[in-house]
């Protein structure tokens, strides 16, 4: 979905002049997927998205295989059944270490949202979790709820993840507070631009 309010839009002035001049002044419809190849349709979301997976590619040193998007929180609110996709998840060794959030505006009003996701895809608490709108990138221990590096230069890259990964003891996650992570994301999507109803694929693991 294309929200064509420009204070959810944040483009890195690269971009935006690479793009055909018949674009001036407005946004593409499609994208090209970092992961795939594939043409996707615009969003808000992957135009910060996109940029940001070919970043932990080319200058992080992360493997394409190391990265998924759009995996799939489900739960029921209200009676409900809901469905929260998450940004982009980032694994080695078979276990989810970090989770992205990628959306345009304030990066501290989407801490929370974040956090939640983090204690919510795996039966373990992913220990980092960051949010980005584009331009600005936080990074957080979930367990402390704390901003822990600020930029690029913060998200370790693969080699630093592998090592910090060798001392971590993944907690598992407090089934108690299950709920209440849960209604976290079920507002955050709820007011977003683009409100997930049901949970589809990216192109790449169709």
């Amino acid at each position: 979905m294309k929200c064509h309010k420009p204070e959810f839009i944040d483009v890195k002035p690269s971009l935006k002049r690479d793009w055909p001049a018949e674009h001036a002044g407005s946004f593409p419809d499609t994208l090209i997927d970092y992961l795939s190849g594939r043409e996707i349709p615009f969003s808000n979301r992957d135009n910060i998205r996109q940029q940001l997976v070919k970043t932990l590619v080319e200058e992080k040193g992360y493997r394409k295989g190391d990265i998924s998007l759009d995996r799939e929180i489900r739960f029921e609110m209200e009676g409900r059944p809901a469905c929260s996709l998450v940004d982009l998840a980032l694994g080695l060794g078979g276990k989810t270490l970090m989770v992205f959030k990628c959306a345009a505006g304030s990066v501290v009003s989407r801490e929370r949202q974040i956090i939640a996701t983090a204690r919510l895809l795996e039966d373990y608490i992913i220990p980092y979790a960051v949010v980005t709108n584009g331009l600005n990138i936080e990074l957080l221990d979930t367990l402390t709820e704390k901003v822990i590096g600020d930029g690029m230069v913060s998200i370790p890259n693969r080699l630093e993840l592998s090592e910090k990964a060798k001392d971590l003891v993944l907690r598992p996650t407090n089934k108690k507070k299950l709920i209440y992570e849960e209604s976290v994301l079920y507002t955050y999507d709820s007011i977003s631009c683009t409100l997930y109803n049901k949970c589809q694929p990216h192109p790449e693991q169709s």
